[in-house]
């Protein structure tokens, strides 16, 4: 049958969206809540981003409207994406959740060979909460070691909207003594997920900076810099990490906000997206960052 011109290129146009694939559900753990979409494009080699959403480690889902989405401008730039659920609070009690990011780590490290992918080139991407935890798996040694991973062989890291330590708590703790701030912590139905305050401070990857890290790019909305302290924390851990030698970097994003700089990632020409994207593609260099001047913003 022959096929007139206009039916060929609908055919041509559809093709790479065709071979595009997505698996769902697919299980990195024996919990249920230990899964993940993966999504994976065309040709072959592609590097591979792994997604982990917010939620105050209490709440959220991949499916969710936030997030459901938030695999298909990777995909589509020729990447694979894993999105992926974890173990929630109070229902488990820290460490699940940041197990739970090494263990799909290892899962996708272990299997997206098979699939086409490039095992070598695994970023972690993780916004609000998320982003707390994929800095935290990038910088603790622990949570990769447990499956025989060093952090080395993650190709980057991307925190979006997060702070890297409690500033609050801290100035309380020097304000009105360990004691005070650790009955007060205890008090805390919200805090019940950590079984003692230093478990929750060592949480905060502000403590686990060290030489040796993978890359790092925080994202930094223009409407939460101050408010919480992102701006201030996330800075601080750019200037102590390439201290001791790492490459990192963070960006403030204009007229972005807490939710909009995830959701509109998926936009045409989205440069948020764009600088993401040129981020996995670099080659190492030796220090992104530049003290006063090198971290500038990105554009609208």
């Amino acid at each position: 049958m022959r096929l007139r011109g206009s039916a060929l290129l609908l055919l041509a146009l559809a093709a790479p969206a065709a071979a595009q694939r997505m698996e769902r559900d697919l299980a990195y753990g024996g919990d249920p809540a230990q899964r993940l979409d993966l999504s994976l494009p065309a040709a072959p080699g592609f590097p591979t981003v792994i997604f982990v959403h917010g939620g105050s480690l209490t709440r959220g889902d991949k499916a969710d409207g936030d997030y459901r989405h938030v695999c298909e401008p990777f995909t589509a730039a020729g990447m694979g994406c894993a999105n992926i659920n974890y173990r929630l609070a109070p229902g488990h009690a820290w460490p699940a959740q940041a197990e739970d990011v090494a263990a799909a780590v290892a899962w996708v490290h272990r299997n997206i060979g098979a699939r086409g992918g490039d095992p070598a080139r695994l970023s972690l991407f993780g916004h609000s909460s998320g982003a707390t935890l994929v800095a935290l798996v990038g910088a603790d040694a622990r949570y990769l070691a447990a499956h025989g991973m060093t952090t080395a062989g993650l190709h980057a890291v991307i925190p979006m909207g997060s702070i890297m330590w409690d500033d609050d708590l801290e100035r309380a703790i020097d304000e009105r003594g360990r004691a005070a701030v650790e009955a007060a912590f205890r008090r805390d139905p919200d805090n019940a997920m950590f079984a003692s305050l230093d478990d929750y401070l060592e949480h905060w990857p502000i403590r686990h900076v060290r030489a040796g890290l993978p890359r790092y790019l925080f994202l930094i909305a223009e409407a939460e810099q101050e408010q919480p302290p992102v701006l201030r924390t996330n800075r601080a851990f750019v200037e102590q990490a390439a201290a001791l030698g790492n490459q990192a970097d963070y960006r403030v994003l204009p007229g972005r906000t807490h939710d909009s700089a995830l959701s509109k990632l998926g936009e045409p020409g989205d440069p948020v997206f764009a600088l993401i994207r040129d981020f996995i593609d670099a080659p190492a260099r030796d220090s992104l960052y530049i003290p006063n001047g090198g971290s500038s913003a990105v554009g609208p």
